[in-house]
């Protein structure tokens, strides 16, 4: 199946995730208003650390690793290999579960312990289902992969329509409970299709494992400094001025996330192709895919603008309408991202070398720097300046190297589109 396929077949998959997720945030921000939708949002940002933290790194070297090796022995090594270690990540998630709840407060204040629990094991089927997403990624059987990838977004939300149409209130533990039934429940699935379509020798390998690890780690630093550039301002948000304008600035997020996802969905089809190629071709595809994605975003960043104060308003009731100041400053950030996140996954492709984890580092420290500079004075809005400051630093630095790298040797690399 060639790039383009694999680009239509994805692009139709997160179409799907786009809408489901779209309407699920606008239930979810009805149903809850700032408040429950600022304790959602937190708990969707704990599980996703705890993922990137324990089981990102595994996800992107499965791709990695199959994507260079397609043969039954490697993937049974792999398979085996991402079991065992789920045992070890199931005891220390069990470890954090039966922590005393006011620890829990400490660390995201304002969140009940049980919403906290709930988020734990949300991460825990988000990790097991993310080793098996690598393996299919890394053989680009797509259809697998998006229906593992988009499943928990789909289940999510018709769980979601059901009690909101149905019950005459919701209240968060709903809607968390709801998001961990989605998530282990796609896992099954996902693992009962694997265990379908390959013949799996159960062999852990230490050894081989132990070797995987040095991309493993690359990767889980090079995707929690991501991660923390784009997501870290939430939490900042609610520890400086509380979970109501952590709601509204979630909204913000969410929308900034929907606009970004075509070049998320040209960089996931990119990575195994990146990793498997070599030489000239391998960033003349980068180029191609770059140029496309960052003329989408310009698109949807412009329709956002002008009409995005009165879709929020539409959507998320009059209640939620500041949130529209914070997202006409995240588009500045938005366009560099939609640029930078097809570079950066060019660089994963080449096994994760230090620029793709000191890039967003340095951008990071510059986030975090302005959010706690601007918050104090601008509340969600300084969040979002200091959020395009950090991926603004972050592109400067990612474009550099790439001009530095080829210098000399753009005339050789075709880059018609």
């Amino acid at each position: 199946m060639g790039f383009v396929r694999n680009f239509a077949v994805t692009l139709f998959s997160q179409g799907l995730v786009f809408f489901a997720g779209f309407l699920n945030g606008v239930i979810i921000a009805r149903a809850l208003g700032r408040t429950g939708r600022g304790e959602y949002g937190l708990v969707v940002f704990l599980a996703t650390v705890l993922l990137v933290l324990f089981g990102e790194g595994v996800h992107r070297a499965n791709v990695y690793l199959t994507s260079r090796d397609k043969s039954n022995l490697n993937i049974s090594k792999l398979f085996s290999n991402s079991v065992a270690y789920w045992g070890v990540v199931l005891l220390i998630f069990s470890g954090l579960l039966v922590l005393p709840g006011h620890l829990y407060g400490f660390i995201l204040p304002g969140l009940k312990p049980l919403y906290v629990r709930i988020g734990i094991g949300v991460a825990l089927f988000f990790v097991f289902n993310r080793s098996i997403q690598g393996i299919f990624l890394g053989l680009q059987q797509f259809w697998h992969y998006n229906l593992s990838y988009i499943g928990p977004t789909l289940v999510f939300f018709v769980l979601n329509a059901i009690f909101y149409f149905t019950l005459s209130s919701m209240i968060t533990r709903t809607v968390l409970l709801d998001y961990f039934a989605a998530m282990s429940f796609v896992f099954i699935v996902s693992l009962l299709i694997f265990k379908r379509e390959h013949k799996i020798r159960f062999n852990p390998n230490l050894k081989r494992f132990i070797g995987d690890l040095s991309i493993s780690s690359r990767a889980t630093l090079a995707y929690l400094m991501i991660y923390l550039l784009v997501q870290s301002n939430l939490y900042i948000v609610n520890y400086k001025a509380g979970l109501a304008q952590a709601g509204l600035f979630a909204v913000a997020m969410n929308i900034a996330s929907l606009i970004q996802r075509v070049p998320n969905v040209a960089g996931t089809v990119l990575f195994p192709k990146v990793s498997e190629s070599r030489g000239n071709y391998q960033m003349n595809l980068t180029l191609r895919v770059t140029v496309v994605a960052f003329l989408i975003g310009v698109l949807l960043v412009s329709f956002f603008y002008f009409f995005g104060e009165q879709l929020i308003v539409f959507f998320y009731k009059e209640t939620f309408r500041p949130s529209y100041q914070a997202l006409v400053w995240l588009f500045p950030g938005i366009l560099v991202m939609s640029v930078t996140s097809i570079l950066n996954i060019n660089l994963w492709g080449r096994g994760f070398p230090k620029v793709s984890i000191l890039a967003p580092f340095a951008g990071l420290v510059l986030d975090v720097t302005f959010c706690l500079i601007l918050i104090p004075k601008r509340g969600i809005v300084g969040a979002a300046q200091a959020a395009s400051i950090g991926f603004t630093t972050f592109a400067v630095i990612i474009i550099g190297y790439f001009l530095w790298t080829y210098r000399g040797k753009w005339k050789s690399i075709e880059t018609r589109l």
